[in-house]
């Protein structure tokens, strides 16, 4: 499998912020606060640094969490 980068990962957070903004799609809150904050911080970022997914976190490739992804927890 093609190894991802912050490229790929802002491209496609881009395009859902902006879904967002425009009334596109309406997710929850702490969605759209995820989105916004995750663009932010890729936008920071080389765009060639590889991103990996672990869990509900997202790491560089360092294995620093750039973000965490809204979870709902059930018990």
């Amino acid at each position: 499998m093609k190894k991802l980068d912050v490229r790929h990962f802002l491209g496609i957070y881009r395009l859902r912020k902006a879904m967002q903004e425009d009334g596109i799609t309406n997710p929850s809150d702490e969605v759209k606060i995820f989105t916004r904050e995750f663009v932010d911080t890729l936008s920071k970022m080389p765009l060639n640094e590889e991103v990996r997914i672990l869990d509900y976190s997202f790491l560089d490739s360092k294995g620093n969490i750039i973000a965490e992804l809204p979870v709902i927890k059930t018990d």
